[in-house]
């Protein structure tokens, strides 16, 4: 068996899914609005922004959270953006027990 074989089988498998061609399909959507992809685009940047702060172990502000909890009430009140962060959610869960389930023969118990 050719374990690189079987990651390609796997990429393959993954772009066959439902979940993967709505993503994709409401990925396309957002980036032919001019405006949706830019208020998508900020809002990620703020949230990696924050990210980056708090893992770096820098102290996030209040106020930084609530700026990002408004933008994502308002993203969230875009039908196309809302489902777009649904589906996306959806998708990396996904992809996060897929990792989980490769990666636990290299558990060192």
């Amino acid at each position: 068996m050719n374990v690189y074989d079987k990651a390609y089988e796997l990429a393959n498998a993954i772009k066959q899914l439902p979940e993967y061609k709505a993503l994709k399909e409401a990925y396309r959507k957002i980036n032919e609005n001019e405006q949706n992809k830019k208020m998508l685009e900020d809002f990620k940047k703020k949230q990696l922004e924050i990210q980056a702060k708090e893992l770096s172990g820098e102290k996030v502000e209040p106020k930084e959270k609530e700026v990002l909890e408004k933008l994502w009430e308002i993203l969230n009140l875009n039908p196309d953006i809302s489902s777009y962060l649904s589906l996306e959610y959806t998708f990396s869960k996904m992809m996060n027990d897929i990792l989980k389930i490769i990666t636990e023969p290299m558990e060192m118990n």
